[in-house]
């Protein structure tokens, strides 16, 4: 894959902001953590090229011309050249986003190769999902700095650009949509909990059964497959940033059983967790 010559500029998420460290011709990354109070608003950012972000920590509204979502922990945020977008922080104790910058031209090759007809990410964000940890797994890793093959960083721009090839997106109602979100949230911040069907349906004011067809309308799996999505993203992140014992990451995140654990984590993201924390 022709490789363009790095950009004398640098990589930068916005316009003015500060560079990330150049891993090569087509990219930048890094770690961004931001502080700002509930109801501040970042009003007038705009991406500086194509940009890629998860968040790691912290809940914030973001809008851009993609659309606006309450982004949470998990969340894939998307960036286009010259795109406006803004922040709300919702909680005190700021943001914190792994980020890519990419070359254009780069972007441009991907989306020719994959025959998404447009370069151009055709949404805001990515929610965070079970299905969507590889990619999570995948953003982290490259932002840390370590080696990652051409595939990595293209199967990450081509899962940015899957959703312009795909069907009109499920509706649902507002109140479900509350509903959702409110649960996501919960369990994004007492996933290490033991969390039981019954209990988050008694929280949602449904039954077990609305509860399951509610949630699976509006984020596209389960409940329970949400919560493991959740223990997966956080023992993700204990791995890349901390030295606990495999088998104490395990325990805090929620899972009873190592070999569960182990096979959990294989199939999310396609190697052990040893070999997540080895490749860092």
């Amino acid at each position: 894959m022709h490789q363009p010559p790095p950009r004398p500029s640098g990589f930068v998420i916005e316009t003015g902001g500060a560079a990330l460290a150049a891993r090569d011709g087509r990219y930048g990354a890094g770690e961004v953590r931001c502080a700002g109070e509930p109801a501040a608003t970042t009003l007038d950012a705009c991406y500086a090229g194509p940009a890629i972000g998860v968040v790691v920590s912290g809940r914030f509204g973001y809008r851009s011309s993609g659309g606006s979502v309450t982004a949470t922990p998990g969340t894939v945020l998307l960036g286009n050249s010259g795109e406006a977008f803004s922040y709300r922080f919702l909680e005190p104790g700021g943001v914190r986003r792994s980020v890519i910058a990419l070359d254009p031209a780069f972007v441009d090759e991907i989306a020719a190769d994959c025959g998404s007809g447009s370069a151009a990410f055709p949404v805001a964000a990515l929610p965070p999902s079970r299905a969507g940890a590889p990619l999570y797994a995948a953003i982290r890793r490259i932002a840390s700095g370590a080696p990652v093959s051409s595939e990595t960083l293209a199967g990450v721009i081509e899962a940015a650009l899957a959703p312009g090839r795909k069907g009109t997106p499920r509706t649902a109602s507002a109140g479900d949509r509350r509903r959702a979100a409110d649960l996501a949230r919960y369990m994004d911040e007492a996933f290490a909990e033991p969390l039981t069907l019954a209990g988050m349906a008694e929280r949602t004011g449904l039954s077990r059964w609305q509860l399951i067809r509610v949630f699976s309308r509006v984020t596209g799996e389960s409940p329970h497959q949400y919560l493991i999505g959740a223990r997966l993203r956080a023992a993700a992140d204990r791995l890349m940033d901390t030295r606990e014992p495999v088998t104490e990451v395990a325990l805090g995140v929620g899972f009873n059983d190592l070999s569960n654990f182990n096979a959990a984590f294989r199939r999310a993201y396609g190697m052990s967790p040893r070999d997540l924390r080895r490749a860092n």
